[in-house]
Parts: structure tokens; sequence; C-alpha cells
């Protein structure tokens, strides 16, 4: 019998063609797969004379997909998708090994890391690698990810067969106790710190927002100081450079230390409009399992986490707390029977 793929081009060249494609660079491409261009270039070649078609146009400078090549990008995309998942259904359903989970650098450094103590102690043959990914949710296939730490909007974040709310900030200012004085903190005398935002801005995280909240947006014009990442900017608030804003349960160490305070207490806070949610692949391995269970013992400060225990002060009654812990109960059973 003839194999039904006979006509189909060398499979390599696929691989070559799908990074020149999105790298739009030969040369981009070649060092990706540790290629030389002249390699690189050569496959190109070959697979354009199999498909009697070019696939790129050559600009001055760069390249560009001619209509041929957009239309066999598509196809090819899917073909390779197709043969990685499949690949990964099969190597992934009895491996126990490496687990990569992408986060943003600020949930990264200030969430997720302090406790991956717990989860090396839970689960010892599962090695565990963070990948900082800003700016963009990750594609779980092609960024080689298993989980993801993603943001949604808070009323567009729901428990889902492949996603799960985990928190939601709040966030106030927060500052070192060496600039409180007995009246209190100026702010007129201070230096408001400010991180860049790593995604869509929201008006809660810049000073402009919590000035005109405190009510000094009109009489006060202080000075400003900004960082592209959060950890740089509580780092120097916590080193006494001036107020920062801080985001539970990110810096709740800092606060519980004492290296950071809040200057204006509990009149000075919000919620963030935004929810962290975690992320998953379809028919999740036990690694993954494992994972998202501990993320979500540990979000929910329930009895089950390692932590101190975060339960909301209303739900502490014991009238409240078995509907709470049901709550809980039926969040993991509903991921569980999709694993």
């Amino acid at each position: 019998m003839v194999s039904p793929y006979r006509s189909l081009p060398p499979l390599p060249t696929l691989r070559t063609f799908e990074a020149v494609a999105r790298q739009l660079s030969f040369t981009r491409a070649a060092d990706e797969l540790a290629l030389t261009q002249s390699a690189v270039s050569h496959q190109i070649g070959a697979l354009e004379r199999h498909l009697g078609a070019r696939l790129f146009s050559r600009l001055n400078p760069g390249i560009e997909l001619t209509e041929e090549g957009r239309v066999f990008l598509e196809g090819a995309r899917a073909g390779l998708d197709s043969i990685l998942l499949a690949t990964d259904r099969i190597r992934s359903r009895y491996r126990v090994g490496m687990l990569t989970i992408s986060a943003p650098s600020a949930f990264a450094t200030w969430w997720l890391v302090p406790r991956l103590g717990r989860f090396a102690a839970l689960h010892p043959e599962i090695e565990v690698r963070i990948a900082v990914i800003e700016g963009r949710e990750p594609d779980l296939q092609r960024d080689g990810v298993d989980a993801a730490i993603v943001q949604r909007p808070a009323g567009a974040a729901a428990d889902s067969g492949i996603e799960m709310p985990l928190l939601r900030e709040t966030i106030f200012p927060v500052c070192a106790p060496t600039l409180l004085s007995r009246r209190g903190i100026d702010l007129s005398a201070q230096t408001l710190i400010e991180c860049e935002p790593e995604g869509e801005e929201t008006a809660e995280l810049g000073w402009d927002y919590w000035l005109a909240r405190l009510g000094s947006a009109d009489d006060i014009r202080p000075r400003r100081l900004r960082f592209t990442h959060l950890a740089a900017a509580l780092s120097a608030a916590v080193d006494g450079v001036g107020i920062a804003l801080g985001r539970a349960p990110m810096v709740d160490a800092e606060l519980a230390a004492g290296r950071l305070v809040r200057p204006f207490g509990k009149r000075a806070l919000v919620k963030a409009h935004k929810v962290y949610s975690l992320l998953w692949r379809t028919a999740p391995d036990q690694r993954v399992v494992a994972f998202r269970d501990f993320a979500l013992d540990e979000a929910c400060g329930c009895e089950l986490a390692a932590g101190p225990c975060g339960m909301p002060a209303s739900e502490r009654d014991f009238r409240t707390r078995p509907g709470w812990l049901a709550s809980r109960a039926a969040r993991r059973a509903a991921a569980a029977s999709v694993a």
C-alpha cells in the first residue's frame, strides 16, 4: 500500500520554516535551532523547491512571508502543534521530573519562590523550573510551560477545566518604619516610589490615584522615583528611600518582619482590579495536579496550607467554617474531575 504521506516535505524543513516565519530572520532562526545560517537557507530552499513556490520575499533589509508562505505556515503550525501535543501526552503520562511554571516577575519573586521550599518538602521527586514571562500570556505549548500564573480582570476570572483563580491583591502604601514620626508621615516631604505595570495599567497601581484618595492631589507635588520591577521598588522602600505601593499578599512577609509598615493604616487600601489565576494544560499529569493542589491550598490559607492560616476573620466562626471549607473542596473537586 502506498503511503498517504509520500508527498510530505522532509519534516526537519517544517521546523526550520516555522522558526524563520516566526522570527522573520534567517539569522535568529539559525541561533534558535543551533544551525548555521547557510544550513537554514539550504533547508528553506529545499522546501520551496519541493512545494514549487516561494515562501518568503526578500526585502532590503529583512524578509516577509509571501501569500503561499502564510498559507503553508498555518498548516505547518497545526501539524507541528498536533505532533507536540501527542508527544507531550505520551511522555508526561507517567513522568515525574521537571515541572515548568511561568509567572510574572513580581508574583514569582514575592509569592511563589518563598513557598517552593514547602512544595519541595511535599514532592521531592518534582524538580521545579520557574520561567519569568512579562507583558503577555504564555503559550503553554510553544513556551514549553506546564502551568502558568496569569492575570485576569476580576469579573472575568472563573473556575474552568484548565484554569482556577488563586488570589486578588490588596494595594496600600508602605514604607520603612524609620520614615514614620510621632505625627505620622508627611507625603510632601517624601519620595513616592512607583512601579511600572507588568501589563495593562490600572489606576490603583499609580500614585496619582492615591494622592487623590488621600486628599493630597492638588496641594503637593512630591518627588517620584520609578522602577520597572516591583522587587526593586519594594527594596527601595525597605531601605527608606521613600513610600511605595505595597501589594498583599506579596508584602506580607516584609510587614510581619517589621521591615515595612502601613503609614495610613486600614483607611488606605483597595482591592486590585485584576486576579491572579493558575492556568494549566489539558489532561494534566501528576506533577501539574500536585502543584495545582498545593497552590490552591497556599492561596486559600486553609488548614492544609503549610503557612499561617489566612482564613478571613468572618469565616473563622464555627457556624461558617464548614461552608467555607466545602466551597474550597468543591473547587478542588471541579478541577480534579478533568484531570
